[in-house]
């Protein structure tokens, strides 16, 4: 016989107690997707790529799985406890009662989960509405599934203890859930598609019958400032539409081209890319007239698997481009160069040096409050200009654009009176306002190395105590403990003082650091950037320089 007292499985499964496993499995649901933030926000992060969300969950730095595991354990043994020491009211009372304890326990994981800030807030897309909805459909079905499993196993052994504590194995749902996660994903992935091709069908028709210049931009480094400096600079003559922010994806273009319409004269799409080909899938979308390399470096080199594979996707723009189309490519990188000398139609180089560029800089003076030079079209033509845009990197930059600018019809003049306008890119080398009387360079966004020696070179002009918070660069596959142990040296001359943020890199850090000379005293390790900013209050002093360089996504520990 059934220890709560039926005799027939199927009598589990009537009237009230169908009602109440029901709302178990609702409630559930409901509770672990609000415990779940982390691993939607990290999905979301690694461009719902499977293989990258499961780096992070199963790296031996991430601690989400430890937690989680703690809480099945404390929640499994105060289930137990508590289902024993009510058995005396009855053996069905007491095989709920220890669900008291499960709801304890995640709703006290979920506050305390909800006081861990993300360095990039989760984007609240449709695509992760529909996603957060067959999740917590999901993991209901996958509790009220366990639930039937659980009674059956119970009927089926006829024992009174294993009827009293068969709800306990509930409280292994939690370790599940991150993996339920993946299954809800790749259940929505067939509509996802589909909704996919329905906006890139819409965008490419909107392109193709709108009478714009379409401009690509791509490179390793350098892309977001190069194409919102080519926006202001075309904005003096043209209206201009850009991707915005670092809408680099099929999606993020997709999104943009929505609002392209009759009055636009320019549309300029950023194209990022971590794989071989996907350079290629934005330019089916566009269909360039011209393309724009800013420069090729071993960013992303864990994900392409090598330099040569990120040169052939980055050419792919080029490859793209119709037998009229025009290349632009900056002469301050190598591996740029390498793909224009590949190139076989019509093409320019720009640079802040080079005399023989279509564009480039003379007579160059950077200090805390900018650049002036004297750009110089064609060695016929020249402009001073002024701008509030941090380093010679910028300049690069800058001829870049102005060569593109100059080709599609604007003088040196508007040009000039462009670069005049410019303001600073969102943690691009942004100088940021306080009340400290401090000078705070943010150069947080996905830095690398070319991007690390501007920004060292720039915190020379500045006077003060110069303080480096960094965690170090990533994506570098089996580079990255060569590239952070050269890193720290080149910062062990330029910083007095280095906080370094996080264990992923620490340790090439501090020993290229000590290797470079600097004593331990002037080297300081904070586990995240919240601690880090605590210890830093307590140590500004006024006239100090504080550059951040780089932060980890939160897809890294």
């Amino acid at each position: 016989m059934f220890p709560i007292g039926i005799d027939s499985f199927s009598e589990i499964f009537s009237g009230a107690s169908l009602i109440v496993l029901i709302s178990i499995s609702l409630v559930n649901g409901v509770l672990l997707f609000l415990a779940s933030v982390k691993f939607l926000l990290v999905l979301q992060q690694s461009g719902y790529h499977g293989k990258r969300y499961f780096k992070w969950l199963l790296s031996p730095e991430t601690p989400y799985l430890s937690r989680l595991m703690l809480l099945c354990l404390l929640g499994f043994l105060f289930f137990c406890v508590l289902n024993t020491c009510f058995s005396y009211v009855g053996n069905l009372a007491a095989s709920y009662v220890g669900f008291a304890s499960y709801l304890i326990f995640v709703i006290t994981y979920i506050d305390s989960e909800k006081h861990v800030n993300a360095k990039i807030p989760i984007k609240k897309t449709k695509r992760l509405v529909r996603l957060c909805i067959t999740y917590i459909l999901t993991l209901a079905v996958a509790t009220f599934g366990l639930l039937v499993l659980l009674n059956y196993v119970a009927f089926i052994i006829g024992d009174e203890m294993v009827g009293i504590l068969r709800y306990s194995v509930i409280c292994a749902m939690p370790i599940v859930s991150p993996y339920l996660l993946f299954i809800a994903y790749c259940m929505n992935e067939p509509t996802e598609e589909i909704i996919r091709r329905h906006y890139v069908n819409f965008a490419k028709y909107k392109i193709k019958h709108s009478d714009v210049i379409k401009i690509g931009v791509t490179g390793s480094f350098g892309k977001t400032s190069v194409k919102e400096i080519l926006k202001t600079m075309l904005s003096q003559k043209y209206r201009v539409l850009a991707t915005p922010s670092s809408y680099n994806t099929p999606m993020g273009i997709t999104l943009t081209a929505k609002d392209l319409d009759g009055t636009h004269d320019v549309f300029i799409a950023e194209m990022g890319a971590r794989s071989k080909g996907e350079i290629k899938e934005l330019c089916d979308i566009i269909k360039p007239d011209i393309g724009v390399i800013t420069g090729i470096n071993n960013q992303h080199l864990e994900s392409f698997g090598s330099i040569e594979n990120i040169k052939k996707t980055k050419y792919e723009l080029m490859e793209s481009l119709p037998e009229n189309g025009k290349g632009f490519f900056s002469s301050d990188s190598e591996g740029a160069m390498e793909l224009f000398n590949a190139f076989k139609g019509e093409k320019y180089c720009a640079g802040a040096e080079g005399n023989d560029n279509l564009v480039y800089a003379t007579d160059i003076v950077t200090d805390s409050k900018g650049v002036e030079f004297t750009l110089n079209i064609k060695g016929e033509e020249s402009v001073t200009c002024r701008t509030v845009l941090l380093g010679k990197s910028n300049v690069s930059n800058i001829c870049l654009a102005a060569a593109v600018a100059y080709k599609t019809g604007l003088s040196a003049e508007e040009i000039a009176r462009g670069v005049n306008r410019l303001h600073s890119v969102k943690h691009r080398l942004e100088l940021v306002p306080n009340n400290k009387n401090v000078v705070i360079i943010d150069d947080s966004y996905n830095s690398n190395e070319d991007g690390v020696k501007a920004a060292l070179e720039i915190l020379e002009c500045f006077s003060g105590r110069k303080i480096v918070v960094t965690p170090g660069l990533v994506e570098l596959g089996k580079m990255e403990n060569v590239v952070n142990l050269r890193f720290g040296k080149m910062l062990a001359g330029k910083a007095d003082i280095v906080m370094v943020i996080g264990k992923h890199n620490a340790e090439m850090l501090i020993n290229g650091l000590t290797e470079g000379g600097m004593t331990t005293d002037n080297i300081i390790f904070a586990k995240n950037l919240n601690k880090g900013n605590e210890i830093l209050n307590s140590i500004l002093k006024e006239g100090d320089v504080v550059l951040f360089e780089n932060d980890l996504p939160d897809n890294y520990n």
